[in-house]
């Protein structure tokens, strides 16, 4: 219909809305070459009828558009007149539309992303936590003015209350329910959030608290700010935040540390493995036995052994069982069922129903498991550790005085001083200096890649190699490991180059 014929503002007898998801395509400037590209951005567009005529708008956030759709059935289940033009109701002086609620505050809109998700496991709680608290610390009235005490009341409620479970039952001390209040009062409106309040607090992050000469990693600000990103994205999807952009996103990790994995998807952030810190077999051979001639002795080979040919995370090791292992008599590799970790973590983080000791294995339900192969090297020495060291409380393979390996105390005992001896750090500059070997800092983790990378670097298929290692999508799989294998570019090549010789 052509905009001069628009009619007046009507009252439609008949009126139906709703949103579709479109894509445009734009021009932008890439910082890389500086050439003008295409590039597809999403929009949202709100469509419907009225008496029969159709008409749209167009958004460029969900939230926006959510927000107009829901103004539109208001003003249609209020009679008021429908305008073509602006593709809205009109509302007249008798019968104005109800107001919209307030925007919310840091503290309000935090506290409703969080409860928004109560699927998330208890690690990711407690990284969302940490990291929703952080801002709210931060993110305060400038004209407030906490004093000393006031910032201490702010700490104890955020470090032992907030977001604190009703089956929990917790009561607030005096101190922690004064400095509730203080958020609730000073906690600045999410909508103000501007990208210099980001910067702000990312350069206070970025400080190491316990040796203020030391910076914190990108990749520990990626994973301290991957929470606010996700919040604030979150709420302009849904609550309609009036911004530009989310101011989070100006957090942008080094390219090789990028992810697309979300909080809002219970997910975590997948960073792509340094190929530099990936230990060959040979290499972690001679680390377990460095670590077995530490003061634990030779009980930790087999473990440090089983996440380096296994890929099991240091937390599965520690819970694996003997009646989960399958080992021939043979010379052929055997098997092992992976099916819960080791966890200490507080009930505030946990359901009624879960146990604080052992957890399922990631991302996982409880009673979800994988089967992984045992290389034959590692069958032969997990039978000398059954017949050195029998079988452990509960059917444990690993235990050390009657108990379970202690994460904390292994690292400190074994994992350190054998990691030293073996890729010993440079003395003469400091020990967070770029220059430093990276297998200086060689994390019990990394062991775990060690045997992805094994496995793809034999031509393992890469389906395969996912369901060995328990990585929730093939897609994050390959996203993590994507650089590990060099030497299998090389072998694309001379597949090329023989389809070209001459038959």
């Amino acid at each position: 219909m052509p905009r001069a014929n628009y009619p007046e503002p009507f009252v439609p007898r008949a009126f139906a809305c709703w949103i579709n998801r479109a894509t445009t395509s734009v021009k932008v400037v890439d910082r890389r070459t500086g050439e003008r590209v295409a590039e597809q951005e999403p929009r949202w567009d709100v469509e419907g009828r009225a008496n029969g005529i159709q008409w749209a708008k167009r958004f460029d956030r969900a939230g926006l558009a959510e927000s107009w759709k829901e103004e539109l059935e208001r003003g249609h289940a209020a009679s008021l007149p429908f305008d073509l033009r602006s593709k809205r109701f009109v509302a007249e002086p008798s019968s104005p539309l109800p107001p919209k609620p307030p925007p919310a505050s840091v503290f309000e809109m935090t506290e409703a992303f969080f409860w928004a998700h109560p699927d998330w496991e208890p690690k990711t709680k407690i990284l969302a936590a940490g990291s929703l608290n952080r801002a709210r610390r931060f993110l305060l009235r400038p004209e407030a003015r906490l004093d000393e005490g006031g910032l201490d009341a702010v700490d104890d409620y955020l470090d032992s209350a907030s977001f604190s479970p009703p089956h929990c039952n917790l009561v607030l001390t005096p101190r922690q329910g004064d400095g509730l209040a203080l958020l609730r009062q000073n906690s600045i409106c999410a909508e103000d959030v501007t990208i210099a309040d980001v910067e702000s607090f990312v350069a206070q992050l970025s400080t190491n608290r316990r040796d203020p000469s030391r910076r914190v990693s990108p990749s520990t600000i990626v994973r301290y700010t991957q929470p606010l990103r996700a919040c604030w994205s979150w709420a302009v999807s849904r609550q309609d935040l009036a911004v530009t952009a989310n101011p989070w996103l100006a957090v942008e990790a080094p390219r090789k540390l990028r992810s697309r994995t979300g909080m809002g998807e219970g997910g975590r952030i997948a960073i792509a493995v340094d190929k530099d810190v990936v230990l060959d077999i040979p290499q972690a051979v001679a680390l377990a036995d460095l670590c077995g001639e530490g003061p634990w002795g030779g009980v930790v080979e087999c473990y440090v052994l089983a996440m380096a040919m296994c890929g099991l995370r240091p937390s599965e090791g520690v819970g694996l069982l003997w009646e989960d292992v399958e080992l021939p008599d043979d010379e052929s590799a055997g098997w092992l069922t992976v099916r819960r970790s080791r966890r200490r973590i507080s009930a505030r983080w946990l359901d009624p129903d879960e146990d604080a000791e052992w957890g399922p294995l990631k991302d996982r339900d409880i009673a979800e498991t994988r089967r992984v192969p045992v290389p034959s090297l590692l069958v032969r020495r997990l039978a000398d550790h059954h017949r050195t060291f029998g079988i452990g409380p509960d059917g444990l393979v690993f235990h050390r005085g009657g108990r379970p390996f202690d994460l904390t105390m292994f690292a400190r005992d074994v994992w350190r001083p054998a990691t030293a001896e073996m890729f010993p750090a440079r003395t003469d500059i400091p020990a967070d200096d770029a220059r430093q070997p990276k297998l200086s800092r060689l994390r019990r983790h990394d062991l775990r890649h060690a045997a992805c990378s094994w496995w793809l670097r034999s031509g393992v298929d890469a389906t395969v190699c996912q369901r060995w290692s328990g990585h929730k999508s093939l897609s994050v799989f390959l996203d993590v490991y994507q650089g590990v294998a060099p030497g299998r570019e090389d072998e694309g090549v001379r597949r090329l180059e023989m389809t070209l010789a001459p038959s």
